[in-house]
């Protein structure tokens, strides 16, 4: 049904497992269907390599007649963006893609990943709002130093955008326990994107279980 890229996150499978279970594309890709594959490294130099595996899961659902659908989570939003544009080559339609705070802070190709393809019919992204203050306050997890991708949708496709305030974990499901109103802006997160999820056939809705540590 979906192909659903994560986050960044430590290393060893045990452990980004662990960081990770509460993520909301882990949620998704937890679904009937659903492909999972862990984000990159710091440096972002996999988003090729991940795009590349995210293309055969999701050729595999369309060569099953299912409509392609596309989730992603920081760089791993990055990373299915590239796989729309490999679709793309491939003459295939993607029907929506999920975006999470998705950023372009990678070694693997070059360019921004800024404008999403027009072999998509729908974008939903939530993004961490740009807000100064909370920038002062929490500069490394508000995550101002990578680079907003997807911010635009080629073609006659829909894109929706919403912006809350909170780090950017908060906005991929792991809100930070000594952040003011960081699992606040998960929950908004959770309630803005459940119900774009569910008009395209994904029956769930999005939680917030824990506070990453």
């Amino acid at each position: 049904m979906i192909v659903v890229v994560d986050g960044t996150g430590p290393a060893g499978d045990d452990a980004y497992a662990d960081e990770m279970r509460g993520s909301f594309c882990s949620q998704i890709a937890a679904q009937p269907g659903g492909r999972y594959f862990r984000g990159p490294s710091l440096t972002g130099r996999e988003v090729s390599r991940i795009a590349d595996k995210a293309l055969d899961a999701a050729l595999a659902l369309a060569g099953d007649g299912r409509p392609i659908m596309l989730a992603g989570y920081s760089r791993g939003g990055c990373a299915v963006i590239n796989t729309a544009v490999r679709l793309q080559a491939r003459g295939q339609r993607v029907a929506a893609m999920f975006l999470f705070d998705a950023v372009d802070m990678q070694t693997s190709e070059l360019g921004l990943t800024q404008t999403i393809p027009d072999n998509v019919a729908f974008v939903a992204h939530c993004r961490s709002a740009r807000d100064v203050g909370f920038w002062v306050r929490n500069p490394v997890r508000s995550r101002f130093y990578f680079y907003n991708t997807g911010r635009w949708l080629a073609g006659s496709g829909t894109l929706v955008e919403q912006a809350i305030v909170g780090s950017h974990g908060a906005v991929g499901g792991l809100p930070w326990s000594d952040i003011a109103g960081d699992r606040g802006c998960a929950l908004a997160v959770a309630d803005w994107m459940t119900p774009h999820l569910r008009s395209h056939g994904v029956e769930l809705t999005l939680r917030v279980y824990s506070d990453a540590s």
